[in-house]
């Protein structure tokens, strides 16, 4: 944010930098660095379009003129990973992850069928962490269709 001119791939590039410095970044896996950069980018984008837009506070117990600063937080509750760093087993009951945190392979449970979905239609596995335990999510690329209701007309 303090550079001015910087941009969303900037930040990408600045995750291999960070990976070189910190040693629990280089753990993580290239595109889980790289989401992590996107989603700061998206709330630094977010105050920016803000303060163009000259937007005011959303409720009435923030400061007036607030425009949503970024919150850098230091602990996040989950790791986003594209397309690399995890494989479903054969059977799609488990989920094995390949980062240097040793993590390992993980029984999924729930009542959504993966076998379902092929392997190319998963984009994005986010693992996150409740309080009471640790959560697969699946962003699955599914083409969307409305349903048009065709209402027949009479002439009268």
């Amino acid at each position: 944010m303090d550079n001015k001119g910087g941009g969303k791939y900037d930040l990408n590039k600045y995750c291999a930098v960070l990976a070189a410095e910190f040693p629990f970044a280089k753990e993580l896996n290239s595109m889980a660095r790289q989401s992590v950069a996107e989603r700061a980018w998206f709330a630094i984008s977010r105050f920016y379009d803000n303060c163009q837009k000259k937007v005011k506070a959303l409720t009435s117990l923030s400061v007036k003129g607030k425009k949503g600063f970024p919150k850098f937080k230091k602990h996040s509750r989950s790791v986003e990973y594209k397309t690399s760093g995890w494989q479903l087993s054969e059977t799609r009951k488990a989920i094995t992850f390949s980062d240097k945190k040793g993590i390992g392979t993980l029984k999924l449970k729930g009542t959504w069928d993966l076998n379902y979905y092929d392997i190319t239609q998963i984009k994005r596995v986010r693992l996150v962490r409740q309080a009471d335990g640790y959560y697969a999510q699946f962003a699955i690329a599914v083409d969307a269709v409305d349903a048009m209701v065709e209402k027949s007309v009479r002439d009268v």
